[in-house]
């Protein structure tokens, strides 16, 4: 079958080495798909000590997949968690199409577009009224403050200070909580001269246009892959929500190529010397 063209793909926190990992979906959906840019938001291995056991045979096999697509001239980004030691590692390491970021900016036909997983969002601080009348300067500030306290915390073994971005609580108060935390966060992409704000921390699909007092930016989601099997694809100057449920196609794909690729010839044609773009 003829894989669909993209521009770009948005995948968030896919939790591999999670025993509750969608694994299959996953490869089904990257192998009906050819884009030019693929992101990968949020968590992508459950935690470190992933490395350290076995991966099931799925879980390995989108390993070689994401390879097998950036050998092929996908340029793939990881957009990690402050807080996600395993991938800072990776950052000074040089794969050939293959990049290590905490933040990300892309030119999308003329617009700016932020993608960042919004850990620094999952503070008490971001859910004040007060906090949607600071100005960016400022905003920007207690981001920082928020970012440098968390990592701190995660140095010597503590959870992030004041989450509250998957707390459980009253429906009607997360919703206004997740509402003002938009705000919030389009007026700091505002801000950055964005268009686009494309944040991994939620766990549901986003598609909406917001105004602040400093002008206005799409605020986007691509949910949770290992809860809701989603995704976000632009194509064409527009931003698209996906939902693997409601394709029809996609698990008919088979990835003949790869079956017929080992680690090694994958890994030759990736790793590169020199130092390579982290933004």
């Amino acid at each position: 079958m003829k894989k669909r063209q993209i521009e770009v793909a948005v995948i968030s926190n896919i939790h591999l080495g999670a025993e509750a990992c969608r694994a299959d979906a996953l490869q089904a959906y990257l192998s009906s798909i050819s884009p030019k840019i693929l992101v990968l938001n949020g968590r992508v291995l459950e935690s470190e000590a992933s490395f350290q056991s076995a991966f099931p045979s799925p879980h390995y096999r989108i390993f070689k997949k994401l390879l097998s697509m950036a050998s092929a001239g996908t340029k793939i980004y990881f957009v990690y968690p402050g807080q996600d030691t395993v991938f800072k590692t990776f950052k000074e390491k040089a794969l050939d199409n293959v990049f290590f970021t905490k933040n990300l900016f892309l030119d999308l036909d003329g617009k700016r577009a932020w993608f960042t997983h919004g850990d620094f969002l999952d503070s008490s601080l971001f859910s004040k009224k007060w906090v949607h009348w600071m100005g960016t300067g400022r905003l920007r500030i207690l981001a920082g403050i928020i970012r440098f306290k968390n990592r701190v915390r995660n140095s010597v073994g503590k959870p992030l200070a004041d989450a509250l971005l998957h707390s459980e609580g009253d429906y009607e108060d997360r919703l206004k909580r997740d509402r003002t935390l938009r705000e919030t966060t389009v007026k700091l992409a505002v801000g950055r001269g964005c268009d686009y704000l494309i944040c991994g921390a939620p766990h549901h699909l986003s598609n909406l246009w917001l105004d602040t007092s400093i002008g206005k930016c799409q605020y986007l989601s691509a949910g949770d892959w290992i809860e809701n099997l989603t995704a976000l694809e632009y194509n064409f100057k527009r931003w698209k929500s996906y939902r693997y449920s409601e394709d029809k196609l996609s698990p008919f794909f088979a990835d003949e190529d790869l079956k017929e690729m080992n680690e090694e010839e994958i890994l030759s044609k990736n790793f590169k010397a020199g130092p390579t773009m982290a933004g």
